[in-house]
């Protein structure tokens, strides 16, 4: 298992200010955007999401002192066909149960904790992925989880009965899994939105234009840009977005205006340009 206080570089007495402070610093410094490490910059997201959540932190501080020595494998594809008899709960949960539960009065085994990571894609579309892992006895499971489209960071699918089994007759724990969705290099996320970036060079920002701009399903879509843009406008399309688990709403895809300066170097379209430019003026 992770140490997420090495990963974050604190103490295990570090403040929520502390450890947000490191967080800070270093998905800054690893941002994929930025030219980092985007394993790197996973495992801090990862380290900061439960040592920022109190009740993560003292169940992930449990498991820590006691061990767990636990592997977990995700493949793509499989489907299991049973896979609608276990009862799945997902959102508004966190990750770590209970360490015993309560089923007809009797204590039932641990649960299991493990974490399943896709792409901002996936997480776009829904996806099927097959977990393999291991139990506390050693013997190797696996499971069909089924990610919806609109699938948060951080969500949380329950499959109940797939947990540890390693107390006789007693109902087995649950299967707690935690999404991770990892960074786009084009493309984000806020709340139901997804944000994209649309390029134009300075005379188009002044006189307007037609651009098409490709979502992150690959399809295009055409977007007027009216005259006198500036960097940062954003043009909104309705029901593109990531669809409401809550609802089944779709967001928006907003594409932002970023305006590129092309290098110029040719004499005679310099003059022009500054020709142009007294102009202006």
């Amino acid at each position: 298992m992770s140490d997420y206080y090495q990963t974050l570089g604190v103490s295990e007495n570090a403040s929520a200010d502390e450890i947000k402070k490191a967080y800070r610093s270093l998905a800054n410094k690893h941002h994929p955007d930025k030219g980092g490490d985007q394993a790197k910059f996973k495992d801090i997201s990862v380290a900061y999401d439960t040592l920022s959540d109190p009740q993560k932190k003292a169940e992930y501080d449990q498991q820590r002192q006691f061990g767990s020595g636990q592997q977990f494998h995700f493949n793509a594809g499989g489907f299991d066909p049973f896979g609608h008899m276990f009862g799945q709960g997902f959102g508004g949960g966190h990750p770590f149960g209970d360490i015993f539960g309560h089923h007809r009065g009797m204590r039932r085994n641990r649960d299991l904790n493990i974490q399943c990571q896709i792409t901002l894609l996936d997480s776009f579309q829904g996806k099927q992925l097959e977990a393999k892992y291991q139990m506390p006895s050693g013997k190797m499971q696996s499971v069909a989880i089924d990610i919806p489209a609109g699938v948060n960071h951080g969500d949380n699918i329950r499959y109940q009965g797939l947990g540890d089994d390693s107390v006789p007759n007693a109902p087995r724990g649950h299967l707690n899994i935690t999404v991770i969705v990892l960074p786009d290099q084009n493309f984000t996320r806020n709340g139901d939105d997804l944000y994209g970036k649309v390029y134009i060079n300075p005379i188009e920002a002044m006189i307007g234009c037609k651009k098409q701009v490709q979502l992150i399903t690959g399809e295009s879509i055409m977007i007027d840009i009216r005259a006198g843009v500036e960097t940062g406008v954003e043009y909104a399309m309705n029901g593109r977005g990531f669809k409401n688990l809550n609802t089944g709403r779709p967001g928006r895809f907003v594409s932002v205006v970023h305006i590129k300066t092309p290098a110029v170097t040719d004499p005679a379209i310099v003059a022009e340009l500054e020709r142009i430019n007294q102009n202006i003026r």
